[in-house]
């Protein structure tokens, strides 16, 4: 669950490579380690922002929302 994932912990080395190569892959950008990180981390913390609602579902044609 991401809500309880704690994003002071760093990521390992696969996980930077693998994000390095899915964003030059997608923006035909390198980035560094330290750019990895601080982008990894941003995602992590607002996934687990999405994520405080309770993760409740939203149904589509409700529109009083």
């Amino acid at each position: 669950m991401v809500a309880t994932m704690k994003t002071s912990q760093p990521l390992s080395r696969e996980a930077i490579g693998e994000f390095k190569a899915i964003y030059q892959d997608e923006f035909g950008e390198e980035l560094s380690d330290d750019e990895v990180r601080e982008i990894a981390m941003r995602l992590l913390r607002f996934f687990g922002v999405l994520n405080k609602d309770g993760g409740g579902s939203v149904d589509a044609s409700d529109q009083t929302r």
